[in-house]
């Protein structure tokens, strides 16, 4: 086969490969997203992944996650200005769209549609039949956590079906917490004396240390579904 024909058959044949549960990130940023893309836990946008609220935005503290979360997104697109200084559009104190810089300052409404139907479509995963894995990572110290609300959270928005909460602590936001069993909880330090410590950076993820890091995330993620699903996690090509 040639190339060009390989990447079709990939793409095609992860576009029609059945999931019997559904992944969601639940931030506080982007990087649960990249390493479920990058680890070949979800499909690519291409392939036909939907996006959820969290998948991109940039939440402040974790505790705005939960008020999200348990409000049905109130106020999630209020209070909408314009950062001349990021680029990008925020909500104030809360949340910041940095991933969608490339929507100008007279497009606020062209960020509402896109985060309408992203919430749209977390509202349907909700109430259709599949279980949901729930993944939140922490990597930054000063965003806090709210692990113990949060899945009291899911708790109620899930009552009628299956889901796992599964929380990748690198930061140490957990040292002192003691969480509920039914929290999935992976304690990993970012690996030190690698040439880029940002975990957006090819210097980071393409490095010895770094692929081990996330492969360990990564297989206990699979792990996790597994154990406590029942299911084969899917990987994609």
């Amino acid at each position: 086969m040639n190339t060009s024909f390989e990447k079709i058959f990939v793409h095609l044949k992860n576009r029609f490969k059945s999931v019997p549960y559904s992944i969601i990130s639940l931030g506080p940023n982007c990087y649960p997203r990249t390493i479920l893309s990058r680890n070949k836990l979800i499909k690519t946008k291409m392939e036909g992944q939907i996006s959820y609220p969290f998948d991109l935005a940039w939440f402040h503290s974790a505790k705005y996650v939960t008020e999200f979360l348990s409000n049905n997104f109130n106020n999630f697109l209020s209070d909408l200005r314009y950062s001349q200084y990021s680029g990008s559009w925020d909500n104030g104190v809360k949340i910041n769209f940095s991933h969608e810089a490339y929507i100008g300052p007279n497009e606020k409404n062209k960020l509402i549609k896109i985060y309408k139907k992203r919430i749209n479509n977390f509202n349907k995963a909700l109430k259709n039949n599949k279980p949901i894995v729930f993944i939140q990572i922490f990597k930054d110290e000063k965003v806090g956590q709210d692990c113990i609300n949060t899945y009291n959270v899911l708790k109620n928005l899930c009552s009628h079906k299956n889901f796992i909460y599964i929380v990748i602590d690198c930061a140490g936001c957990l040292k002192d917490i003691i969480l509920s069993r039914n929290i999935c909880l992976l304690d990993i330090k970012l690996p030190n004396n690698v040439k880029n410590s940002d975990v957006f950076s090819p210097d980071f993820y393409c490095s010895e240390k770094g692929q081990i890091f996330e492969k360990t995330i990564s297989n206990f993620i699979q792990n996790t579904i597994e154990q406590k699903l029942g299911y084969a996690p899917i990987k994609f090509l």
